[in-house]
């Protein structure tokens, strides 16, 4: 190995911000802050929040990690955004900053709204940017986008503010020359610890599990309730949802094994043979069946970077073809044949046989498993110490046209059963999504399948308190004598006043109405009348095409009562959107 002049600071201060709902950016600033000591900063981490009208009395270099909720700043974000308005010009000049924005790009319309907002307040006030501001998008190469941000961000910051040193020895050492990250030892102890303490979960017993669904029926589809007693201490508020812990199920693990030649039931322990950020928990025994199943990503759609490293170890010139294309693409192909396609690295693997990459290398390639997030259904007023779920069955036709796809997280609780154990946290959702604590303000929630889940939380909510107010609850659904979820306890409701069910069937329409949005066009004056009178509207679900034709509902409406323009109309629902009257939790499945 060869010593090399390296940069380092000494003790510069570097303030790391986020703006975070679900905690994705806040992982990123504190992954930020970890790699800051190691580069000699001295970092501080804190909600943008937190420093709302500060940043002109801050030291040193500013990082800020931020996403947008519909359109807005984050719930720890609100305030440091609105305080952006006052920055008069000049107010941060000498100000050094880096904006990284997270985001999803099926979302056009606000799609890094807040950090591009709050990049262009910086520098209007006179703050001058370390490097150009980094767009991750979750439905792209987001981790590639980050890794490549991360490095950028430290050549930056140790140009401007390290000092030359004569550094360590550097590079692989002798034994390692060539290799990659991991290396395998065998060893005969026995499995221990977990990814609990990284994801800040806990054990939570089931207390009941069961189907919702005639699954006998020919049209019956999958969605199964989960009760979970609580830890002592762990307290939610309605709508607020659970990260789970999941496991991969056995027959993916069983691919990589054949595609590897693994015994799995082979002990060894992880080593890396240097530091790297987001590496494996190491340095514990475990079998290769249980670090495959309980922690690393095997289905998350490959990066390019990742396409790459397949490549160079492909020889075959047919096989080497394809996949040096996928690396070199230009970014949009990628994410057309690619991301969106949802191929993985096994995938990849599984499709390309004459690749040769190393099983140790092909783990250094994988995340570290996530925890997936699951709206509570239950309500908190009447069962405080449980947190009840609706989790649908995910199994789909691959989106690369070859087998099925199965969710990891949804198969994995259709696995357990009452007396069973399972890892989660709970996580608040964004203030605007609750509903009003004033129950005379009218609402409309619009949701199909189990996007009902906070939904009923909020309906036992306004039921265990004796409410009556205006509350419409649009559901879609299949059939009625298949999947209208909860049908007795939401009549129970209905009939105590606390709401109003509007069920939309798809296989047995009612008055020509298949889905929500055609009932909600059925009932356009009733629709317009609570909008007239302040109402709020919440949807939770399909963010593919239920959202979509929802909004198109509403201001269909709208131009309905105005006579307005197909522009003024968008103008309309944008507004009520900023007010925080339109509000949506949506994915895109």
């Amino acid at each position: 190995r060869t010593a090399a002049a390296t940069r380092r600071a000494s003790g510069t201060a570097l303030t790391l911000l986020h703006g975070s709902n679900l905690g994705t950016c806040a992982g990123i600033a504190r992954d930020l802050g970890t790699d800051g000591e190691e580069h000699g900063f001295a970092p501080t981490v804190a909600s943008l929040d937190q420093y709302t009208e500060r940043l002109a009395g801050s030291k040193g270099p500013l990082v800020i990690v931020a996403a947008s909720y519909n359109g807005r700043p984050t719930d720890d974000a609100a305030d440091f955004v609105a305080s952006l308005e006052n920055l008069a010009p000049g107010s941060l000049t000498g100000l050094r900053y880096a904006v990284l924005g997270v985001g999803d790009r099926n979302w056009a319309a606000t799609y890094q709204r807040i950090p591009t907002l709050i990049d262009e307040r910086l520098t209007a006030a006179g703050a001058v940017p370390l490097l150009e501001r980094g767009s991750a998008d979750a439905s792209g190469d987001f981790g590639g986008v980050v890794d490549q941000w991360t490095e950028d961000l430290w050549k930056a910051l140790l140009e401007e503010y390290g000092e030359a040193t004569a550094g360590e020895a550097v590079g692989p050492a002798p034994e390692a020359e060539g290799e990659g990250l991991y290396e395998l030892e065998d060893t005969s102890e026995s499995v221990r610890g977990g990814l609990a303490e990284r994801h800040g979960v806990q054990p939570m017993e089931v207390l009941e599990a069961y189907e919702l669904v005639d699954t006998d029926h020919e049209l019956g589809r999958s969605k199964r309730f989960l009760r979970l007693r609580l830890p002592e201490g762990v307290t939610y508020r309605t709508a607020d949802h659970l990260a789970v812990l999941p496991s991969n199920p056995e027959a993916l693990v069983q691919r990589v094994a054949n595609r590897f030649g693994l015994d799995l039931d082979r002990t060894v322990r992880l080593r890396a043979r240097r530091r790297s950020r987001g590496a494996l928990p190491v340095d514990r025994p475990l079998t290769l069946r249980r670090l495959l199943t309980d922690f690393v990503e095997l289905q998350d759609a490959a990066t390019q970077e990742q396409v790459a490293v397949l490549a160079e170890h492909t020889a075959c010139p047919p096989e080497k073809q394809p996949l040096t294309a996928f690396a070199t693409a230009d970014p949009e192909t990628f994410r057309e044949q690619v991301t969106v396609a949802g191929l993985s690295v096994l995938d990849l693997l599984e499709r390309y046989r004459a690749c040769e990459l190393p099983f140790e290398r092909f783990l250094e390639l994988l995340p570290v498993l996530r925890p997936r997030h699951y709206s509570i259904s239950s309500s908190a007023a009447a069962r405080p110490g449980e947190a009840d779920l609706m989790v649908s069955l995910l199994a789909a036709p691959h989106r690369s046209g070859e087998g099925t796809f199965r969710g990891i997280a949804s198969h994995f609780l259709q696995t357990v059963d009452a007396g069973d154990v399972i890892q989660a946290r709970v996580l608040p959702c964004s203030e605007s999504f609750r509903l009003p604590e004033d129950t005379s303000v009218p609402v409309i929630l619009v949701s199909a399948g189990t996007g009902l889940a906070p939904f009923r939380g909020a309906v036992l909510d306004r039921h265990h308190a004796g409410s009556t107010g205006t509350l419409l609850c649009y559901f879609g659904c299949d059939h009625p004598d298949v999947d209208f979820l909860h049908r007795e306890e939401f009549a129970a409701a209905e009939a105590a006043g606390a709401v109003s069910m509007r069920p939309t069937f798809m296989h047995a329409p009612e008055n020509g109405a298949r889905f929500v949005q055609e009932r909600i066009a059925r009932e356009s004056e009733e629709v317009w009348s609570v909008l007239e009178a302040g109402g709020r509207v919440y949807i939770c679900g399909d963010g593919r095409r239920m959202a979509p034709a929802v909004r198109e509902a509403f201001m269909a409406i709208y131009r309905e009562r105005t006579g307005a323009s197909d522009e003024q109309a968008v103008a309309w629902l944008a507004a009520l959107v900023g007010s925080g009257r339109y509000v949506e939790d949506v994915w895109a499945g």
